[in-house]
């Protein structure tokens, strides 16, 4: 007998994080009642497929060294489909109006290799002399969490942070170094700083022990050539993964709703009794609230209002991604990079070149590109369609060298789907933890908490089951009680997964960041 045989699971959300808490439990022997409030399934992951084109609506790409992804495309049999980015990474920085590629060893703020990081042009001398000051300053931080931009600046300097940090780090978190927080996106400066007080010598040491490992791998019969990237994604694109989760998952009995919403949740000993939109009640031994911070909120706050209080502090940006193709003739040269990240004022936060960075994404002598719009870009944020197409089309165009409109195009709006892991998230994480104490059969799951990745939504989400149903008896519920008779619905509060984007566009995300 599987793990929990004889229980059923409530799953809010049909996003990637409430897809995987409903596999797990699936293949764990528990009974899946999963309902989603939008019309389809897949939240931010979904690819729409046009002219031989391959277009992302959402992200593009997961990492490879948080196994989480690869496991779960593998159980699916999806294994055979991932594919790496073209010939490793080319990505730039566009600093003083031009492309400038990002120096070799560089993470997300700091050096691995120092040889590199002396000689790029993205930084000027000042702002190199500033950075080396690091390596003999004492010790800054205390005890308690500080915004990521507060430390890089006491140990960097300001073009560190404007040059590198900011710009990589507010494409995946959507916010700026002032407002991350240190110990819920970065704990690993803090480790840094405790153990070789300068945060570049802590940099530079992993580095080598990361190369030397991979030498010493090569050396001992293994793999001779890592590659150069760690991002990953399927042939056919990202919104393959949801489909075939919702395929395995009917195959398996699972009970997936479209346009679906929880109208109430009630704690009946260590049960829960539910009442769904369509006019169904059922009595579930777990809840998974996948749904987002402000829906779980809502649902949970009638018996656990401080876990309400401190989901509704997590503060959330949004983000508008345009996708624009040419036939490779528009230019003078067809365009080599894979894209690049904007490190000053521009209308975009960066640009990715998808043709040029996956196979498959677009036929032979066609450019395609997605260019991202966050609402930190100010005014034009906040326009509309037409004001953000043609804002992004001059500016891509212009870079590139583009000297003919795109044959393609698409805007896609993400409102406040984008959750920020401002100073004290992880107190605010904490509170909702304690709040649902005294319900523990609820939990809630998703980017909002743990983690905005792809990775760490879908590690999340399994290890939810595990939190709610891990210490069920699982003979516990064997013949759960469903009724269809309707009911008079109160109104509803649950939400989608993510709101559901606005597409406008002759024809046709987030990726967080271009690289």
């Amino acid at each position: 007998m599987t793990a929990y045989a004889g229980l059923r699971l409530l799953v809010v959300g049909g996003g990637i994080t409430g897809l995987a808490a409903a596999w797990e439990a699936s293949i764990q022997g528990a009974e899946v009642l999963l309902v989603e409030a939008s019309d389809r399934f897949g939240g931010k992951l979904r690819t729409e497929h046009v002219d031989g084109l391959a277009i992302e609506a959402g992200p593009d790409s997961f990492v490879a060294y948080r196994p989480a992804a690869l496991t779960l495309v593998r159980e699916l049999g999806l294994g055979e489909e991932v594919v790496e980015v073209r010939g490793g990474r080319t990505v730039h920085l566009r600093t003083d109006g031009r492309l400038q590629p990002i120096p070799d060893g560089m993470g997300l703020v700091l050096p691995t290799k120092l040889g590199p990081f002396v000689r790029t042009p993205v930084l000027r001398w000042r702002h190199k002399a500033r950075a080396l000051l690091d390596l003999v300053l004492p010790r800054r931080l205390g005890a308690s969490d500080v915004a990521i931009g507060d430390l890089l600046r006491a140990r960097l300097g300001e073009g560190i942070v404007q040059r590198f940090a900011d710009p990589m780090l507010g494409g995946i978190y959507g916010a700026t170094v002032d407002e991350l927080s240190l110990d819920a996106v970065l704990p690993i400066l803090r480790e840094h700083e405790r153990t070789h007080r300068s945060l570049i010598i802590a940099s530079l040491a992993s580095g080598r022990a990361a190369r030397a490992a991979a030498q010493s791998t090569s050396g001992s019969g293994g793999t001779t050539r890592g590659p150069s990237s760690p991002f990953r994604s399927l042939a056919t694109g990202l919104g393959a993964l949801p489909d075939r989760l919702v395929d395995a998952l009917t195959e398996r009995g699972a009970d997936l709703r479209r346009h679906t919403r929880v109208d109430a949740l009630t704690p009946d000993g260590e049960q829960t009794r539910v009442r769904l939109s369509d006019g169904t009640e059922h009595v579930v031994d777990g809840v998974v609230l996948a749904a987002g911070a402000a829906a779980s909120a809502d649902l949970v706050e009638p018996y656990a209002a401080s876990a309400a209080a401190a989901l509704r502090q997590v503060r959330h940006a949004s983000t508008t991604v345009v996708t624009l193709a040419w036939p490779e003739s528009a230019f003078a040269t067809p365009p080599t990079t894979q894209g690049w990240l904007e490190a000053g004022d521009a209308p975009v936060s960066g640009v990715t070149i998808s043709s040029a960075k996956w196979p498959g994404r677009a036929p032979a002598g066609v450019v395609l590109v997605r260019a991202f719009v966050p609402d930190r870009v100010g005014r034009l944020a906040r326009g509309s369609d037409g004001e953000i197409l043609d804002a992004v089309t001059r500016h891509v165009s212009g870079i590139l060298g583009a000297h003919q409109p795109p044959t393609l195009t698409r805007v896609t709006r993400w409102v406040g789907v984008m959750p920020k892991y401002t100073v004290g998230h992880l107190d605010r994480v904490a509170a909702v933890d304690a709040g649902l104490a005294g319900q523990p059969s609820w939990t809630v799951a998703g980017s909002a908490q743990r983690g905005v990745g792809i990775p760490d939504c879908i590690a999340d989400g399994r290890a939810a089951v595990s939190r709610v149903l891990g210490s069920r008896k699982a003979t516990a519920n064997a013949s759960p009680t469903t009724t269809a008779t309707p009911t008079t619905a109160s109104p509803t509060t649950a939400s989608p997964t993510t709101a559901s984007p606005t597409i406008t566009g002759r024809q046709p995300t987030p990726e967080r960041t271009p690289a």
